[in-house]
C-alpha cells in the first residue's frame, strides 16, 4: 500500500527576493524559464502564494516561478499549473519537496522535452543579490 502525507500549505516566506535561473547548456531548448525572477508583490505590497509558498516572476518573459498542488516548483506562464504552460520544474522525493519553502533550496530540475519530464544537470537556481557600492 502507498505512502500518504499530510500536507499542510501554511504560508513560509521564502529567504531570498531575487534568484537567478540558469542553464550551463548552451543548446537549452526552454530558454523562456531562465533569467531574474523577482518575489512578485500585489497590488498592496505582499508577497503573491501559491499553495503555501512565495511566488517569483521574471518581468521580461512573464514566466512564474511556483510551487504547484503536487509539491513541485515549477517555471511557467500559466501560475499555479503543473501541466499548461510549464517549461522546468524541480524533481525530489515526496518527504523533502514540501518541506522546500524557496526554489533556491533545490538541487534536481526536469525539463520539459517531446511532452515528458526529463532530468537535465545543466539548471540551476542561485541567491541574485543586489550590487552595490559605498561611495565616501
Amino acid at each position: 500500500m502507498g505512502q500518504y502525507y499530510q500536507v499542510d500549505f501554511t504560508f513560509e516566506l521564502a529567504c531570498c527576493d531575487a534568484l537567478l535561473v540558469k542553464s550551463s547548456d548552451p543548446d537549452f531548448e526552454n530558454r523562456g524559464g531562465l533569467g531574474t525572477f523577482l518575489l512578485y508583490l500585489d497590488i498592496e505590497g505582499e508577497p503573491l502564494v501559491c499553495y503555501g509558498a512565495c511566488v517569483f516572476q521574471n518581468p521580461e518573459t512573464k514566466c512564474y516561478l511556483y510551487r504547484s498542488k503536487y509539491g513541485n516548483w515549477v517555471i511557467g506562464k500559466s501560475l499555479g499549473k503543473i501541466k499548461r504552460g510549464a517549461l522546468v520544474r524541480s524533481h525530489e522525493s515526496d518527504e523533502i519537496k514540501f518541506t522546500r519553502n524557496c526554489p533556491c533550496l533545490v538541487e534536481n530540475w526536469q525539463v520539459l522535452k517531446e511532452g515528458k519530464w526529463a532530468q537535465d544537470e545543466s539548471v540551476s537556481v542561485k541567491i541574485k543579490r543586489k550590487k552595490f557600492s559605498i561611495v565616501f
